[in-house]
């Protein structure tokens, strides 16, 4: 029986499991507005900062994704994040974040389940699209650590 349930491991989706990542992805996209104009929506940090933090949840764990500043105003600033800014010690100076400027996109290779996005500056118009492997959300571990959340 044991050996049965090895096997199971080594050929179905998993986080290990190259075919899982080889494969074309699902296609997920959405999009929303931000506002980085609201008291009432900021949420409250550690520094001087305040903006609009929302999180975006994948069905299923990424292979890739892209995400895209399309905002009418040039001074917008987008933000990216893998852990809610709330949780991160010192955010402001920590660096471990990527920031978007005025149409300004960037695609990455990786694996996750949730992504995190901040009005910075302005009020953000955003789209992101994402290419999902077969792999459970569920299976997908948290990420936190040095260059995450440090």
């Amino acid at each position: 029986m044991a050996l049965k349930q090895q096997v199971s491991n080594v050929y179905g989706v998993g986080l290990q499991n190259v075919g899982s990542y080889q494969v074309a992805g699902r296609p997920f996209i959405t999009g929303s507005f931000l506002t980085g104009a609201s008291p009432a929506n900021k949420i409250p940090q550690v520094g001087t900062e305040p903006f609009t933090e929302i999180a975006v949840n994948f069905p299923t764990v990424t292979k890739s994704l892209t995400v895209w500043n399309y905002s009418a105003d040039p001074a917008s600033k987008l933000r990216i994040t893998f852990a809610s800014t709330g949780s991160m010690t010192n955010y402001p100076a920590n660096g471990c974040y990527s920031e978007l400027g005025w149409r300004d996109s960037i695609t990455l290779t990786l694996k996750c389940k949730t992504v995190y996005l901040s009005a910075v500056s302005g009020d953000v118009l955003w789209k992101l699209y994402a290419s999902l492997t077969n792999i459970p959300h569920e299976r997908m571990y948290v990420l936190t650590g040095s260059g995450i959340s440090e």
